[in-house]
């Protein structure tokens, strides 16, 4: 069973060096935990030592970071774009991030599990491209089985949430790959499951958790609210403002050094017709729609496992729908949601005015190449305001930005 919830691909992950074509650091805030900082104190370090500056209420974890070139480059990257103190020093002098980027291990239940940072453009690609990433479950025609004979199991609830991971994670990777539905739906689905999940633990009901699961995957498996997405309108012309919103907002957050994520947006505004500026968004929708109906649309569905990848990787990266919020609190589920939906929902849109720009030319190499550029400048911002900063704070809101 816990196989099938966990994140083996990871184990993978070959570094390709200098034939990859971004270097680890560029434009990341590279974080110097206590233990690492401490090596450096030694006399030989005092070249090292002077590109660090301690940060405002150091943590063990976060006790300083690399002040970046201008160029948003490590000052200790040699031409050939590998690690200067790794090469002079070893690895054993690396920082923990240093050393296990792209990589991302936590341990549950005792369990240590990784997921990938596709801020990597080669993780990116060994996460994307990979048409059976995770296990599927036996008996596929019945996917929910195991939900559906639960019954409720008020003896387990012990008041904390993490209690019934396991079952939310299958039940969340299930819904995910469920081709039945549009992956819109998928994730509209989710949310609702999420909003109705805080629900119970803000009531301090955990015990019925698993009536939850079962009352949700009886509704994925009987299609009980198909017809009710179905009647959803297509908000295309509002879709396109808020992916344009979001993306303004973030360029005012982000350096210019962050130049293929601006390529990607680039060719997306190209692909939409808003070459000349101050168009308004309701003379750009009919491209953006014309762009998802001939070339996005398509694409996805002969690749329905890019995207889909996506969001299972983020379900490993970010332990959903238990995360942290940028500021270390624990953040809720329905929280947790709305930011994959934000990731999600303006990547998509960015993808289908660049499908628009490349017409059939559109390949996998365009996502992956979006996918880590857009991780690198946004998944890593810990300032990115998402749907909460412009007021979209509901699953049905968030829908704006799903259904196509």
């Amino acid at each position: 069973m816990l196989d099938q919830v966990r994140p083996h691909y990871a184990k993978e992950f070959r570094c390709i060096g200098t034939a990859c074509e971004d270097t680890c650091c560029h434009g990341l805030d590279v974080v110097i935990d206590k233990v690492a900082y401490e090596k450096y104190q030694a006399p030989r370090f005092q070249q090292v030592i002077e590109h660090f500056e301690v940060v405002k209420s150091p943590t063990d974890a976060q006790y300083a970071r690399i002040k970046l070139t201008g160029s948003l480059t490590c000052p200790f990257l040699t031409p050939d774009r590998l690690c200067g103190v790794q090469q002079q020093h070893g690895e054993q002098y690396l920082s923990e991030i240093c050393r296990s980027y792209p990589r991302i291990t936590r341990r549950i239940d005792g369990l240590l599990e990784t997921a990938l940072c596709l801020s990597c453009p080669e993780a990116a690609r060994l996460v994307l491209l990979n048409p059976q990433l995770t296990a599927e479950e036996a008996g596929d025609h019945s996917r929910y089985h195991q939900f559906l004979r639960v019954r409720p199991e008020s003896s387990r609830a012990n008041g904390s949430p993490h209690q019934f991971l396991w079952e939310i994670r299958s039940f969340t990777l299930l819904l995910l790959r469920d081709r039945t539905y549009a992956l819109w739906q998928r994730l509209f689905l989710l949310g609702l499951f999420c909003k109705r999940l805080d629900e119970l633990i803000a009531s301090r009901q955990m015990g019925l958790v698993p009536e939850l699961l079962k009352t949700y995957a009886e509704i994925a498996d009987k299609g009980s609210v198909r017809s009710l997405m179905d009647e959803m309108p297509t908000q295309t012309t509002l879709q396109l403002a808020v992916v344009m919103e979001v993306i303004r907002r973030q360029l005012e957050m982000t350096d210019a050094g962050h130049v293929h994520f601006r390529e990607c947006i680039q060719d997306f505004l190209q692909g939409i017709g808003s070459d000349a500026a101050g168009l308004p968004i309701e003379s750009l929708a009919p491209a953006y729609g014309n762009a998802y109906a001939h070339y996005y649309h398509p694409f996805t569905e002969q690749y329905p496992f890019l995207l889909e990848n996506y969001l299972i990787n983020q379900v490993f990266r970010t332990r959903f729908p238990f995360g942290v919020s940028p500021n270390g609190t624990p953040s809720d589920a329905q929280a947790e949601f709305l930011t994959m939906c934000a990731h999600y929902g303006v990547m998509k849109g960015l993808l289908i005015g660049m499908a628009g720009h490349y017409g059939e030319s559109l390949s996998s190499a365009h996502v992956v190449k979006l996918v880590s550029t857009f991780a690198r400048a946004v998944e890593h911002c810990p300032g990115f305001l998402g749907l909460r900063g412009l007021g979209l704070d509901n699953t049905n809101a968030a829908a704006i930005l799903l259904k196509n």
